[in-house]
């Protein structure tokens, strides 16, 4: 369980990990993935409870989300982006998705990301949420990549055949809670894994990132919205 735990934080932050991993651990790790968001979750939450002016906070809070990922899931978000969007065929779509440079797509999707995270993120959530959104983000796509075909090896082949069902459980109690952001999280995620089935014929670990990426702004835009009409 420890190395499994510790695959998961080997491959979705910059976390040292000083442990000897295998394909078993990788595959294993996938269990984990809510743990890692919560983690992060936690020190978000810790750095709302700092007395600084909402927007200030919400800057650091989006500079702590994007590093401590390594800003991978942002770059999956960059690149599914310009593969995804506009009109392609598949096979060149294929070729921007392994192309490291950013396109246009790429840059108009990248800022609005950016821009809605740090809103959102500036109506100051609650403690609780900000703690629970990232776990239950980076469990929403996992049904998709075990239901949807692979574009080939990589960190979502890696993955792949682990107990998503215990992520499910570990993930559970922010639907609970906050049932109707869970619900545009997942949708969010759901979204661009359909997207990818009909444009590229499948998911790879850019589309991961990418899903969890904006499963975590959809979680936030609809909790601030709620907030809003209701408060």
């Amino acid at each position: 369980m420890l190395r499994a735990l510790g695959a998961a934080f080997a491959l979705l932050t910059v976390f040292p990990v000083p442990l000897a991993l295998g394909s078993r651990d990788f595959r294993r790790a996938l269990a984990f993935f809510p743990l890692v968001g919560y983690a992060l979750g936690a020190l978000l939450a810790l750095l709302a409870l700092l007395p600084l002016p909402p927007g200030l906070q919400a800057a650091l809070q989006v500079a702590l989300l994007l590093g401590l990922t390594g800003f991978l899931h942002l770059d999956g978000l960059l690149d599914a982006a310009d593969a995804l969007l506009g009109y392609r065929s598949r096979e060149e779509r294929l070729r921007i998705l392994k192309d490291p440079h950013l396109g246009p797509f790429a840059f108009g999707v990248g800022g609005l990301y950016l821009l809605l995270l740090w809103q959102a993120l500036a109506l100051a959530p609650e403690p609780l949420f900000l703690l629970l959104f990232p776990g239950f983000a980076r469990f929403a796509p996992l049904p998709f990549l075990h239901l949807y075909p692979l574009l080939g090896p990589g960190m979502a082949a890696m993955v792949r055949g682990g107990a998503w069902g215990v992520a499910l459980l570990l993930a559970l109690p922010f639907p609970l809670l906050f049932p109707l952001p869970a619900l545009s999280a997942f949708l969010a995620a759901f979204g661009v894994a359909r997207l990818a089935l009909s444009r590229l014929g499948g998911l790879n670990g850019d589309i991961l990132g990418a899903a969890i990426a904006l499963g975590e702004l959809a979680a936030l835009l609809t909790y601030a919205l709620w907030k809003g009409l209701v408060g």
